[in-house]
């Protein structure tokens, strides 16, 4: 999962290029803010399921698929372990995700990154990666951003417009609907207690819906 990470030398020169002032004013607009700041600043709130392109292009933040296997190399972990980063220089943000995941993991991992782009107190003068990497254990700061992107993939009123559309409120079904894993939308019902019938068919029963 995410975490900030010091940099060798050849890391630097193959990610950041050259050493300098990196005063990121994309990254620093959005410091502080929530999942819901985010989707009403940048966002469509009529878009089901969330834009993230139109998202991130309105933050002014790119989104690109990248083989991770040489940075892997250099920061000396096994391979497939990085699952995306973000990075800033100057007055540009990009987060960068693996091109090999499907289409909802690649949209969890931008979502993840954007969330500690928000979340974390990050001094953007220094060089610095931030990378999600695909560990088992997480603290506190993982678990915060991975609440995070399920709001911000998962929003509580779109999420309410569509379950009470459904005669089977399914995490199948809705995982479809948003574009996630079955997993992030089952986190993101379990968070809420709100009741629904999971992947293997049993209704999982909360006494606040």
């Amino acid at each position: 999962m995410g975490k900030i990470i010091q940099i060798n030398n050849r890391c630097k020169e193959t990610y950041r290029g050259k050493r300098g002032v990196n005063m990121c004013k994309v990254l620093k607009n959005i410091q502080g803010k929530t999942a819901d700041e985010i989707l009403k600043e940048y966002g469509n709130d009529s878009s089901i399921p969330v834009d993230l392109n139109k998202l991130l292009a309105n933050m002014g933040i790119s989104a690109l698929p990248l083989d991770f296997t040489e940075l892997e190399e250099i920061i000396e972990v096994e391979k497939g372990r990085v699952l995306g980063l973000v990075m800033s220089k100057g007055e540009k943000a990009a987060i960068f995700y693996r091109k090999e995941d499907s289409l909802n993991r690649q949209r969890f991992t931008i979502a993840h990154e954007l969330a500690h782009c928000c979340l974390n107190n990050v001094t953007y003068e220094k060089p610095h990666i931030d990378l999600r990497l695909n560990d088992k254990e997480k603290d506190n700061d993982e678990i915060a951003a991975d609440i995070f992107a399920g709001k911000l993939l998962i929003p509580l009123t779109k999420l309410k417009d569509v379950y009470l559309k459904l005669a089977v409120p399914s995490s199948i079904t809705l995982a479809s609907k948003f574009a996630v894993s079955v997993n992030v939308m089952e986190a993101r019902l379990d968070y809420l207690k709100i009741s629904y019938f999971n992947k293997d068919g049993k209704a999982v029963v909360y006494g606040n819906d």
